[in-house]
């Protein structure tokens, strides 16, 4: 019977009576590769000091896969490696680079998922670190562990891609690879024909146009940058609604602004709100355009989500986002820089509203094609197939 180890960043808090308590999203993915995967399915976690978004606690039994539990910086045990016929982890994090070594002469495969290409880490560095000494460290770690990274991928027996600029960066490391698009959004909670129809005839009434956006208030997201662009386009006199949904250090921040600007009439924050249940009715139902102001060349699972919603994108122009807007028709890219650049770009989709109307039916089909449980299965049956195993 073949036998998939998974190694996870996932959080982990272990309790007093033998249980775990886990993220609600982690377990259901758990669950879903056990669904798909013919045999049994082990997870190993490290130990740490973590918060963790979704928490509920679950005894071990409950799982529906077999938990092993590492201190911080423990190796995998080879007796785990020896009875895996596969073997799945992700190698932005730099802890498993060892394993093309580890698994040479064993019989089992080894697959990584990859989603950040050093220029995504390099940015991402930049972006979290404020000081210029944790800037040049972040930068000279990075640069160091580019050719273990590299040569570690070159030694995979397949390779999995989440957003276009890993694939673009090591997508010739080796011949077994696969590209997808992360994202929570699963067929049923598409934007229905009924709700596409109605935002069109919304849209053609001459309402205020409605921006949203969604996720975490951090300076990766850029969410400060909505601040002038709100300003200038109340300073001129438009039409609009702008709600924000999420939270994180710089709400605070947003919300001063906003009180500072006089901006509220316009700009409105959100408390996180249950994804299924109620951010994405809303979204489907109540917002025209996704705003983006991000930069970093990384993959988001928001831009599927969004286009799912029948929201077409206004972004800052990055290697993720640009290659994105142009498979799936369904958005519009602004330089970085200041925010004019963004607001005369907000100004003339709202005075062309057909063309918001049309990218909006095209986000949804690109979204239909990409929803995770598409997306998941592409996954799933790739590693059956270099594991050569059985459909379950």
């Amino acid at each position: 019977m073949p036998s998939l180890l998974m190694l996870s960043p996932a959080p982990i808090i272990e309790t007093m009576g033998g249980d775990v308590v886990l993220d609600v999203k982690f377990v259901e993915g758990m669950k879903l590769h056990c669904q798909l995967w013919p045999g049994q399915v082990r997870c190993v976690l490290w130990r740490g000091e973590y918060t963790i978004d979704d928490p509920m606690r679950y005894s071990v039994a409950q799982l529906g896969f077999e938990l092993i539990v590492l201190d911080r910086g423990t190796p995998v045990p080879a007796m785990l490696l020896d009875e895996s016929s596969l073997v799945y982890c992700s190698a932005d994090d730099l802890r498993h680079l060892n394993l093309p070594k580890a698994m040479r002469g064993r019989f089992g495969k080894l697959v990584y998922t990859v989603e950040q290409a050093l220029t995504g880490r390099l940015a991402a560095g930049f972006a979290r670190h404020a000081k210029v000494r944790q800037r040049i460290g972040s930068a000279v770690y990075n640069l160091r562990n580019e050719w273990q990274l590299r040569r570690a991928l070159a030694g995979a027996d397949g390779l999995h891609f989440n957003g276009y600029p890993a694939k673009q960066a090591y997508g010739r490391l080796t011949e077994r690879t696969l590209h997808y698009l992360d994202n929570r959004i699963r067929t049923p909670m598409l934007a229905r024909p009924a709700e596409q129809e109605t935002r069109a005839a919304y849209l053609r009434s001459g309402a205020p146009l409605r921006l949203a956006w969604f996720g975490m208030m951090t300076p990766e997201s850029r969410v400060l940058d909505f601040l002038p662009v709100a300003h200038l386009l109340a300073a001129r006199g438009m039409n609009f609604t702008f709600d924000l949904f999420g939270t994180g250090p710089d709400e605070a921040r947003l919300r001063d602004g906003i009180a500072a600007l006089g901006l509220s009439d316009h700009l409105r924050l959100h408390e996180p709100q249950g994804f299924d249940a109620r951010l994405v009715p809303r979204l489907r139902q109540d917002a025209d355009i996704f705003l983006s102001a991000r930069r970093l060349p990384t993959p988001l699972s928001a831009y599927v989500e969004a286009l799912g919603c029948g929201l077409p994108i206004l972004g800052t122009k990055n290697a993720m986002l640009r290659r994105l807007v142009s498979d799936s028709h369904a958005g519009w890219l602004v330089r970085k820089g200041r925010a004019g650049n963004m607001v005369r770009a907000i100004e003339r989709l709202d005075q062309d509203r057909e063309q918001i109307i049309a990218a909006s039916a095209k986000a949804v089909d690109f979204a239909r094609a990409n929803s995770f449980e598409t997306v998941f299965a592409r996954r799933m049956n790739d590693l059956r197939d270099i594991a050569h195993a059985e459909n379950p």
